[in-house]
């Protein structure tokens, strides 16, 4: 029974850092097209400008994976490493785009803000910023991505991969996630580095 309070409880905390994270250390944006301070801009100049929602848009939470390290499947999704892939919702989002806001909060994701809370993310660190996404006729996602990860040992590539196709196959309801990193296939990516 404390196993189950203490995971609710961080949980829940992870949903209150998540609902105030911000680039600037202010309140999160209702939409999320911006890249991360510091992050260098997509090389992409054929991104088209995100849309405002449209009128009939209601706010609802995205959400996001993050990893339970070492409790082989106890909190989730079992995933490599003897880990869990844990869903974590947002504050309600008031978009039209929830692949690019799903996404985009994804790499935002301050590493520091999940430590206290007993989960961890794979993906901040890096350079990487969102350049597209669609959902394909076969029900496949697709996940354009520019930039540089960084990956902390080698446990670290299941759980980005994990974290980013969960993360879009969640936001667009699609069985199955291709994620491209400068348009190379995310695993043959991971084998290269």
């Amino acid at each position: 029974m404390l196993g189950r309070t203490t995971t609710a409880a961080a949980t829940a905390a992870v949903v209150l850092l998540l609902a105030g994270c911000g680039t600037d250390g202010g309140p999160a944006p209702t939409t999320t097209s911006a890249p991360p301070t510091g992050s260098p801009p997509a090389t992409s100049t054929t991104e088209p400008a995100p849309t405002p929602p449209g009128p009939d848009a209601t706010p609802a939470p995205l959400t996001l994976y993050l990893v339970r390290v070492g409790d082989d499947g106890a909190s989730g999704e079992p995933i490599g490493c003897g880990d869990s892939l844990v869903a974590v919702p947002t504050e309600p989002i008031t978009t039209d785009d929830p692949l690019r806001a799903s996404i985009t909060r994804l790499l935002q994701t301050p590493e520091g803000e999940t430590v206290d809370t007993g989960l961890y993310t794979a993906v901040p660190g890096g350079s990487l910023d969102y350049v597209d996404g669609r959902l394909e006729a076969d029900g496949t996602v697709t996940v354009e991505l520019t930039g540089r990860p960084l990956l902390r040992g080698m446990c670290d590539d299941p759980r980005l991969e994990a974290q980013l196709e969960r993360t879009a196959m969640t936001a667009t309801g699609a069985s199955e996630a291709r994620i491209l990193i400068d348009g190379v296939p995310l695993e043959e990516y991971l084998r290269l580095d």
